[in-house]
């Protein structure tokens, strides 16, 4: 092996140690995919351009108590993912099996070139399964192939390096296996982790809501209000997928007012309007300087803004209300006509539409929302009925 291409093998590796330190570092404050992050490996990887990486890698990991390893095929091409492959199944006992017949199974890495092992090229590609051969999309001539242990057991197959495969490709493959297996195990982690965090607000927004009538459903609809108007807004996932969860949080300060106040059923008197209205401020206390729940804070903030202006705590004005404050105003709107309160009974879904072209005696739809959202909620009304009455319970 020339020097120029130890060389090179070193610079890869350096590169994946880099994308390790990088991901822990970032950790705390970044979301991604185990595939994200294999995708950024894979590219470093293969930052030859050609002169060395290989043609196609296929990643897969054992789904639990089965012998079915699920993976794709990723084409690389100039050290960019050109093309990945739907999911493909491997069974380990039968199409693995055979796959292994020209390797060492004991060993947990593997350099295989056809002319070690077959008389022609043409019979070498009889020991692949068909469906990573269909992809890889060309004559498969050598390959190197890690087996992934741990936690996420699996392994990474490298096809079609240019000349031969050798050791150096092997040592790169082993590094970018231990990286590709721990990004997926931190992945799995983090992704427990976020479950912790989500029931853990939920929790607390049900707590807020436990003093007010239908406790719980109240505040999944409107995160699933929210999300929707979100996502038919064309905004990234990120934003949908966190609004559709900080929603729930709009009445946590709430628990803070006394409840004799939220169940009233007679009208408030001015003290007990002030009070109420300090609800949206206790909000903002409760959840804190949280970068995590920055959206949530800004919802329990400005969901009482009004787009003219004239809304509580601070009277902001148009685009200066948050984008988060404004959809989750429309979205708590739309499920207090719906629902019944202690002051009130529940409206239909043709009733509440029509709140929302003429207004009543508190709500003046043109002064109060975002007419882009407004417009928007009228093209998606059916959305939210079907939510309502997917989540009503008793509450009709």
């Amino acid at each position: 092996m020339s020097q120029e291409l130890c060389e090179m093998s070193l610079r890869q590796t350096q590169e994946l140690l880099k994308l390790t330190d990088e991901a822990l570092q970032e950790i705390c404050c970044k979301r991604f995919t185990g595939e994200e992050l294999s995708v950024k490996a894979l590219q470093m990887v293969l930052k030859g351009k050609g002169k060395r990486g290989p043609a196609s890698v296929f990643v897969a990991f054992n789904g639990k108590g089965d012998s079915v390893l699920r993976g794709r095929v990723f084409h690389l091409r100039d050290g960019e993912i050109a093309e990945r492959s739907e999911e493909i199944a491997v069974n380990t006992l039968t199409d693995y099996a055979t796959f292994a017949g020209i390797i060492d199974t004991h060993a947990d890495v593997v350099v295989s070139n056809w002319s070690d092992s077959c008389e022609s090229v043409e019979n070498y590609q009889d020991f692949f399964p068909n469906a990573v051969k269909a992809f890889v999309g060309d004559v498969i001539r050598n390959f190197v192939t890690y087996r992934i242990s741990g936690e996420m057991p699996g392994v990474i197959i490298a096809f079609n390096y240019p000349g031969r495969a050798t050791d150096y490709d092997a040592d790169v493959l082993r590094g970018l296996a231990v990286v590709i297996g721990s990004v997926f195990t931190i992945s799995d982690q983090m992704r427990e982790t976020e479950k912790a965090f989500i029931y853990t607000i939920e929790a607390l927004a049900r707590a807020c809501e436990a003093a007010e009538e239908d406790t719980g459903r109240h505040i999944i609809r409107v995160n699933r209000y929210a999300g929707a108007l979100a996502a038919n807004m064309g905004l990234p996932a990120d934003y949908v997928e966190v609004i559709a969860y900080s929603a729930q949080m709009h009445d946590v300060g709430k628990i803070k007012v006394p409840a004799a106040i939220l169940l009233k059923e007679s009208p408030l008197d001015k003290q007990e309007l002030d009070i109420i209205k300090m609800h949206p401020v206790y909000g903002e206390q409760i959840l804190g300087d949280s970068p995590r729940l920055r959206i949530a804070r800004e919802i329990a903030i400005s969901h009482h803004e009004n787009w003219d202006g004239s809304g509580y705590p601070n009277g902001l004005r148009g685009e200066d209300i948050p984008l988060s404050g404004r959809i989750v105003k429309l979205a708590d709107v739309y499920d207090a006509l719906r629902s019944r309160r202690s002051y009130k009974p529940p409206l239909s879904h043709a009733e509440a539409i029509g709140v929302f072209r003429d207004g009543d005696h508190r709500i003046n739809p043109r002064n109060h929302f975002d007419p882009s959202l407004l417009t928007l909620f009228f093209k998606i009304e059916h959305m939210f009925e079907k939510i309502y009455d997917s989540f009503a319970g008793d509450n009709l």
